[in-house]
């Protein structure tokens, strides 16, 4: 589905959002205030599986967005080579086929051609769908730098009537489009904590069953 990237437009609604002083695993560090500095209860979605995703849109078509069960990488055309300098990809001069490293693949070991995991065949940017539902280990691209987010749920509603979560908090560095350069995220757990079926007011209720959250967070290959 071509879309102008102009066009492309946000809804953003984060949980509380703190500032730190480091920046965890990402590839540029900006200090001060951010534009994702949102007050208010996040997107929370569950997944066939159970797990809770945080919603965390971004405002403008990435540079790059790899998907790893269609093993494709979208990707600007201007931007192919920054953005195979930054994911670590060889991309075959005889194929065009991108191997690109897993999250804790040893990058001193060279991927072998016809490797099912790390193989991605090449895709503008263009036709990526933006409102397709990301996968874990998915990595997007954009312009940007890292800054460090904490994010605490407390008894926020899972969408849509599944129940209230209360997790965190969790420290986790995140793409801010102000910055220069460019910043990769991967799309992972970020932490675990209680799904709750009852609360009375505001508050949840103390019994209820664990749960995994996923979320995109900067993250070294």
């Amino acid at each position: 589905m071509p879309v102008d990237r102009r066009r492309f437009i946000k809804t953003l609604s984060k949980g509380t959002v703190v500032l730190g002083a480091a920046a965890i695993g990402c590839d540029n560090y900006t200090q001060g205030q951010s534009d994702r500095n949102v007050y208010g209860d996040p997107v929370l979605l569950e997944l066939s599986d159970g797990r809770i995703v945080i919603q965390d849109p971004i405002a403008i078509l990435p540079l790059a967005y790899v998907s790893r069960s269609l093993r494709e990488i979208y990707v600007a055309y201007e931007s192919r080579m920054s953005v195979s300098v930054l994911v670590a990809a060889h991309i075959s001069v005889s194929s065009g086929l991108w191997r690109i490293p897993l999250l804790g693949d040893d990058l001193g070991v060279p991927i072998d051609a016809g490797d099912p995991e790390r193989e991605f065949s090449e895709h503008d940017i263009s036709e990526w769908d933006p409102e397709s539902s990301p996968e874990e280990g998915d990595y997007r691209v954009q312009v940007g730098s890292g800054e460090i987010e904490s994010v605490k749920l407390d008894c926020v509603p899972v969408l849509p009537g599944k129940g209230w979560v209360s997790g965190g908090p969790w420290d986790t560095s995140k793409c801010n489009s102000s910055g220069a350069g460019l910043c990769r995220e991967v799309f992972t757990k970020i932490g675990s904590g209680m799904k709750h079926e009852f609360k009375s007011y505001r508050t949840c209720a103390k019994e209820g069953q664990p749960v995994e959250f996923l979320s995109w967070i900067c993250s070294e290959v």
